[in-house]
């Protein structure tokens, strides 16, 4: 079951700041047979990085990791937490490379654009 987080709260406010989407592009998942491993054993991995700043939202595909972050924390650190927790975890290296969505909805925008 997946611990309950409580995101920061700004008590002048009374607002729960705005969390911000983003992708993590695990690099060498499940291809040419190495790297095998399942979602849930991924995904459980995962579960252990969330925390006031930063939460996994779910996967899609192998390799592809989505994520909500506050301003608190930047893409690149949610990265390099990701591949912390899945080198302990499985014993090898992982390279992750993060993405805001806002940036890949500006990419496939300019680039439909062009075409």
């Amino acid at each position: 079951m997946r611990p309950f987080i409580i995101h920061s709260f700004d008590f002048k406010t009374n607002e729960v700041p705005p969390m911000k989407r983003g992708v993590a592009f695990i690099r060498g998942i499940s291809m040419f047979g190495s790297k095998n491993y399942t979602k849930e054993d991924r995904s459980d991995c995962l579960m252990y990085i969330e925390n006031k700043n930063m939460k996994i939202i779910g996967m899609y595909g192998n390799d592809n990791v989505i994520f909500e972050k506050n301003d608190e924390i930047q893409y690149a650190t949610v990265g390099s937490k990701i591949e912390q927790c899945l080198a302990k975890t499985f014993n090898t290296d992982f390279s992750v490379t993060t993405r805001s969505l806002k940036t890949i909805n500006h990419l496939l925008y300019n680039f439909e654009e062009k075409l």
